[in-house]
């Protein structure tokens, strides 16, 4: 029996997960993109990237939950996508958008001022009134500016001792943007000779190797592939 398109890839959908291989979702999440694309790649084609997974995420998820229902006034936890190449769609959530604007909010600890450990630190992590935006928090926004069509957008940056917040304007910036969606479509080219048996060795980590490595799932796989000083002594 001859069925629509959509119909015929549903049906396949569920003869791959019956079988136990469900189907390559592909989606790259923006918040996957400031890191290891070795990792992002890898973690499409395993199907292991949850990105509301983490405890960090679940807070954040929550804090933002509340700001919705309290403060009200713009839209909450909005969906965002960007076509790629080749059937691929970047995807995320914006935090907010009030109007014409991208809002993304961070929730930091602090020490409080005057405590020792808090003046051994790097001076912008010390306090609220020191911190400032990382450069993967302006990407991410400025990744959400682009999806959306927006020109500007603010981080707003709380304490979570007592939600004092900051606020950073960030203006759209296209050359980042092009730059980002460089990024997702290697991570597109990895996945796809993962799917066609071949390692992509030429994705480097992208960030500090010794957090980005230490803690990552797939450290055994590279430790045996290409990188020696990954594996246990």
């Amino acid at each position: 029996m001859d069925y629509p398109t959509e119909i015929s890839e549903f049906n396949e959908r569920i003869r791959s997960a019956v079988s136990g291989k469900p189907p390559l979702e592909r989606r790259i999440w923006v918040t996957s993109l400031s890191h290891c694309l070795r990792k992002t790649a890898l973690s499409i084609y395993l199907n292991t990237y949850n990105p509301s997974k983490s405890w960090e995420a679940r807070i954040g998820s929550a804090l933002h939950g509340w700001l919705g229902e309290v403060v009200k006034g713009a839209e909450f936890e909005v969906p965002v996508e960007y076509k790629l190449k080749n059937g691929w769609t970047l995807v995320g959530k914006a935090d907010a958008v009030k109007g014409d604007y991208v809002l993304e909010f961070k929730f930091k600890g602090f020490e409080k001022k005057g405590d020792a450990e808090s003046k051994s630190r790097n001076r912008r992590n010390q306090d609220l009134d020191h911190a400032e935006p990382s450069k993967e928090w302006v990407e991410q926004l400025n990744a959400y500016l682009g999806m959306l069509g927006k020109e500007r957008g603010y981080i707003y940056i709380f304490d979570r001792n007592g939600l004092e917040f900051r606020i950073f304007p960030v203006d759209f910036d296209e050359k980042l943007f092009r730059r980002f969606i460089k990024r997702a479509e290697r991570v597109i080219e990895a996945v796809e000779e993962l799917e066609a048996g071949k390692f992509p060795k030429w994705i480097s980590t992208v960030g500090n190797k010794s957090w980005v490595c230490n803690s990552c799932i797939f450290r055994p796989i590279c430790a045996s592939i290409d990188r020696e000083w990954l594996k246990p002594k």
